[in-house]
């Protein structure tokens, strides 16, 4: 086990023992520094805070992880683009060769970086949404110029809700309904980015993976958002599955979808909620028989795809099924269309079943 994978154990314990009391009691007091600081540094960002030029939406969350941003995002830009905007989506790129400088990811024409300078994320939705400008880069007001040249009028801020510098017109907190407050501790102890009371500064609350929380769940996750960020409207989404791709077509970008109901699939990630991924597999009709994980923002080998090979073969294992956050770290690999076992794509879009007027009500008039 790794050192982040023993870390996620430990907080998701409310009562350790032995050892784990120990460490997690240092662990809470770095929490306390990691909190006091994040207050200070977000109150001065925010005095000095400048405009973009042009309508900003942030997409972001309060907890570390995978709370459906990228999915998100896909569909604001669509929303956007039919309601007669051009957006562009500025991104940090994390740990991407451009992370650092910044550059274009897409112009909205062609894609002009490879995965590695572009990130994992930034160039998934290069691919997806290529009539979108994707641009990365710690220095966000540097993409925004750069957006603006390329004819944007409005920038979806892509993780923003900490990125305090910079003025937005709409603050969007995404919350995961499987794990909505990271345990209710900051980092790193928990999952917590930022005190709840931050919760104050959103302008929407859009409740992810809806549909894999019951009722009751959803109506204390209401409840609590409301003590927080009284008069603030929740809406709800759910990740849907939208088709299950061989690898080889998705590669191509050919986005025709298989029949793989009732197939028997190893499930292959690199990516911040295993678990939720898991479930949407069953959604699609996928039987899983087994899995090989690994932690967020994986760079895939030859030798990890081995291990998938062998594995699924052992678990007998009709298909490896990964996500597009992984396919696009295997694109450097021509292991990945050889495997003995098949590899597929599944490809996901972001619905919401309830709130729609409402988040297309944000950004009229900006």
């Amino acid at each position: 086990m790794s050192l982040e994978s023993y870390v996620t154990e430990l907080m998701k314990n409310p009562d350790p023992q032995g050892t784990d009391r120990f460490f997690c009691a240092f662990l809470s007091g770095l929490e306390k520094i990691y909190l006091s600081q994040a207050e200070k540094k977000q109150r001065k960002a925010a005095a000095s805070a400048r405009s973009a030029g042009v309508p900003v939406i942030s997409a972001g969350n309060i907890t570390a992880g995978g709370t459906g941003k990228t999915p998100c995002i896909l569909s604001l830009c669509e929303m956007l683009l039919a309601d007669g905007y051009h957006p562009a989506v500025i991104s940090r790129g994390y740990r991407s060769g451009m992370e650092k400088e910044g550059g274009i990811v897409s112009d909205g024409h062609s894609i002009l970086a490879g995965q590695k300078e572009a990130g994992d994320e930034p160039f998934m939705m290069a691919l997806k949404r290529p009539e979108v400008p994707i641009l990365v880069g710690k220095d966000r007001f540097a993409s925004a110029e750069r957006a603006k040249k390329l004819g944007a009028d409005i920038l979806l801020l892509d993780d923003g809700f900490q990125y305090w510098t910079m003025k937005r017109d709409r603050d969007f907190v995404l919350i995961d309904c499987t794990n909505p407050f990271g345990y209710g501790r900051g980092l790193p102890r928990g999952l917590l980015r930022e005190p709840m009371k931050a919760l104050s500064r959103a302008d929407l609350f859009i409740l992810t993976k809806s549909d894999q929380a019951d009722e009751d769940r959803k109506k204390e996750i209401r409840k609590t958002l409301a003590q927080y960020a009284p008069g603030v409207p929740v809406i709800s989404s759910c990740h849907s599955v939208d088709k299950v791709v061989p690898y080889e077509k998705w590669e191509q970008r050919i986005h025709e979808g298989a029949d793989v109901k009732g197939q028997k699939a190893l499930l292959l990630s690199g990516i911040g909620n295993p678990k939720a991924f898991e479930k949407t597999c069953i959604e699609a009709g996928l039987e899983p028989v087994g899995s090989l994980s690994f932690d967020d923002h994986h760079g895939y080998t030859a030798e990890d795809l081995h291990r998938a090979e062998t594995l699924a073969a052992d678990k007998g294992a009709d298909l490896i099924v990964s996500t597009e956050k992984d396919a696009v770290k295997m694109l450097r690999l021509p292991q990945a269309k050889k495997l003995s076992v098949p590899l597929y794509i599944l490809e996901i879009t972001m619905t919401f079943p309830e709130g729609l007027s409402i988040l297309k009500k944000q950004w009229e008039n900006l």
